[in-house]
């Protein structure tokens, strides 16, 4: 066939067979027409941790907005909004991402904030963070998840029975997410052929010596929303106990032994008859693709109960949870008698400091505490800060990294100590 075989013969038109899709088009918030195959990945190349909290941020936006009869797209409707959320004892982190959200959200609607308002509503926020900064009734900025060092894996780690299966998975995810300073979406989302076992020689003490290391391929993250890829690396420890290494081998030999060293994932589910994978009982993740793996969820829920094991953290008890039930419906309900909506927020806003100070008053461990505690372990290990934030894929410049690093003064180089003042 030649090329002038594909021109059409002049005067006459080339039929077009009109198809029909199976799944019909959408309309866009903007009235725009898109097909239901490109409306479905603009919504999943959105974490769905972040697709829910941006539907609960607009849904609590519009219930405002019909109770005190704003128009959402109404001038200072937004600047409002955040001033009574501030008003009701939420911090201005919460004041910053509901105003990130409905900002995004209101220029799809053709509605964008005017500068005037965007600049009022950073002055708003402002506002409740120098209130927060002057409460002597909690510690100001947000509440974070304390720090797990090197000592206390050590002691999360020795409160699992790595003779059976379901230890050995629980101490590869406890090491893995310690080491490679991982979220806790990190590891459950890994492969089987994303963590490899190598051997590899390193100069120690003027000498070459041959260390079993750990070389891990993170395809995508909260960081990598584009998924380049980053590849995390893993010298294995003198000490088996807290080894990742062994810990891996020691899993890969159960997986071995299950007959299951088949692409999938590399953490995967175990129930309560011993079953591993795809063949353990429970519901399973939607994604056929991590069918019989495990999730974030679940690597949260090991390393809470580890530590409470370990005795780092202790459980609320039932009469706890039963208090702090009852302290917020009579907060909700005092808030709903109320007069008028100052004194509603008023009675709001004591209820969530006086929970804020409480949460704050105990140890908090949760998923991300692995990833601070191996950030400041190395930090103060003396690993110079910008080969840290490779390791733990930060941006130097990243305000998440400066919290991390807390740039304290170390003590032994306090500029207080050389002044030798007598007392």
């Amino acid at each position: 066939m030649t090329s002038t075989e594909l021109v059409p013969v002049p005067g006459r038109t080339v039929p077009v067979r009109r198809r029909r899709r199976a799944e019909p088009d959408v309309r866009t918030r903007s009235g725009e027409r898109i097909s239901a195959s490109a409306a479905r990945k603009l919504i999943d190349a959105v974490p769905r941790n972040s697709r829910d909290a941006r539907a609960t941020r607009w849904r609590s936006y519009s219930l405002w907005c019909a109770t005190y009869d704003w128009v959402e797209d109404e001038p200072n409707a937004v600047l409002s909004y955040l001033s009574d959320l501030g008003d009701r004892g939420h911090p201005s982190k919460t004041l910053e991402a509901h105003f990130g959200t409905i900002r995004a959200l209101r220029a799809i609607d053709n509605a964008p904030l005017s500068d005037a308002e965007i600049k009022a509503c950073h002055l708003v926020i402002r506002h409740r963070a120098g209130e927060e900064a002057d409460d002597p009734l909690v510690e100001s900025g947000p509440l974070q998840a304390d720090a797990v060092d090197l000592d206390e894996l050590r002691q999360m780690i020795r409160t699992v029975d790595r003779t059976t299966a379901r230890g050995k998975q629980i101490a590869v995810t406890l090491l893995l997410d310690w080491w490679m300073a991982g979220r806790a979406s990190e590891p459950a989302r890994l492969n089987l052929h994303d963590v490899k076992v190598t051997t590899i020689k390193i100069e120690e003490a003027g000498k070459k010596v041959t260390r079993k290391a750990l070389i891990i391929k993170i395809r995508r993250s909260k960081a990598d929303q584009k998924a380049r890829g980053q590849e995390v690396r893993i010298l294995g420890q003198d000490d088996q106990e807290i080894c990742p290494v062994h810990a891996v081998l020691e899993w890969l030999d159960v997986l071995a032994d299950d007959g299951q060293l088949t692409p999938g994932p590399f953490l995967r589910r175990i129930d309560r008859h011993g079953n591993i994978g795809a063949k353990a009982a429970g519901r399973h993740t939607k994604d056929p693709n991590r069918r019989g793996g495990i999730t974030a969820d679940t690597v949260n829920d090991i390393i809470k109960a580890t530590a409470q094991a370990a005795g780092l953290t202790q459980a609320p008890t039932p009469e706890e949870r039963a208090a702090a039930a009852q302290a917020k419906n009579e907060a909700y309900a005092a808030a709903e008698a109320a007069p008028t909506a100052e004194e509603a927020n008023a009675i709001l806003k004591g209820w969530r400091t006086a929970r804020r100070a409480a949460r704050a008053a105990v140890r908090r461990i949760t998923g991300h505490s692995m990833r601070r505690g191996w950030i400041q372990t190395a930090l103060a290990a003396g690993s110079p800060p910008e080969v840290v934030a490779l390791h733990s894929r930060h941006s130097l410049r990243s305000p998440a990294f400066d919290a991390y690093r807390k740039k304290r003064v170390p003590w032994n180089q306090n500029p207080t100590r050389a002044l030798s003042l007598a007392a």
